[in-house]
């Protein structure tokens, strides 16, 4: 499949969506960039000087909408949950956790639940200190904008770029790395459990893709691991990269293009992902074990 890859030169692109700006009031013809749009693109964030390159929650749910994939709540995490998490390290990855359950019952245009859910994402906002991200202003632009699916992609993403900036500027990244963390984990386990009701060859491809991603997990992780906090997850990521290792993926190098004015290049390789399906099956085990113990 043709995938493109656009890698930001310059500026901070946003953890778990994709970064985009929005002023208050209705926006009624919001301007989405490619990326935001693209269920083949992936975001790039800046840790320390090194860009890693994450798909992102918000395309995965676009890829799940495009191949008709139905709506599924229970794959979401519990609301009741957030009672749980008492260590920053919890609410940090199950801050992704919930924003990527956003960004997938946005797509879907699951209006009253996502407000449900922005709720939870404030509170742990606020218990993380990043209030400023999601106020008042911004819960009001939402509900305004709760039935233009475009708008609130934009908005949410205003949010999180927010929360992301404030925490590299703050010297907090390893919380921004955790928020990040957690939205892969929730983004993968709800393509393959999707992937394992109805079997679809674009999602099973989406998830064999992840075997570079996951080495890029894990090094973040490491990166962060401050006091061996993050050992125990560290290890279970270990754990499902070697599943990931079976996967087999050809490369067919395109040459890539440059936009000097934007300061982006665009990588147009073509990709192809071989996966039985007994390695699916132990990815999708190894997932569903990681994310009910970080959701617990």
């Amino acid at each position: 499949m043709n995938r493109t890859l656009t890698i930001i030169c310059s500026g901070v692109v946003l953890t778990a969506l994709i970064s985009a700006c929005g002023s208050g009031g209705e926006e009624k013809k919001p301007e989405i960039d490619k990326e935001v749009i693209d269920p083949n693109s992936s975001l790039n964030t800046n840790f320390d000087g090194k860009i890693f390159s994450i798909p992102s929650p918000m395309q995965t749910a676009l890829l799940l909408q495009e191949v008709n994939a139905p709506f599924k709540e229970n794959f979401l995490n519990d609301l009741d949950n957030v009672k749980n998490y008492s260590s920053e390290m919890q609410k940090a990855l199950n801050m992704g956790i919930y924003g990527t359950d956003l960004g997938y019952l946005s797509i879907y245009k699951q209006n009253s639940l996502a407000l449900k859910y922005l709720s939870t994402i404030e509170k742990l906002t606020s218990d993380l200190g990043l209030e400023g991200a999601f106020d008042k202003d911004f819960m009001s632009r939402f509900e305004k904008n709760s039935t233009n699916k475009d708008s609130m992609m934009l908005i949410v993403s205003d949010a999180f770029k927010k929360s992301d900036n404030f925490l590299k500027s703050n010297d907090r990244k390893n919380i921004s790395a955790l928020i990040l963390v957690g939205g892969w984990i929730e983004s993968l386990y709800i393509a393959c459990e999707i992937n394992r009701e109805n079997s679809n060859p674009k999602i099973m491809e989406r998830i064999g893709e992840q075997k570079e991603t996951l080495n890029t997990i894990i090094e973040i992780l490491k990166q962060y691991n401050k006091k061996n906090a993050y050992d125990d997850l560290i290890s279970d990521m270990g754990e499902l990269k070697t599943y990931f290792d079976k996967i087999e993926i050809e490369y067919d190098f395109v040459q890539p293009k440059t936009d000097a004015a934007k300061k982006t290049t665009t990588l147009m390789h073509k990709t192809a992902v071989k996966i039985d399906s007994n390695t699916l099956n132990f990815i999708n085990q190894k997932i569903a074990s990681i994310r009910e113990k970080v959701t617990a």
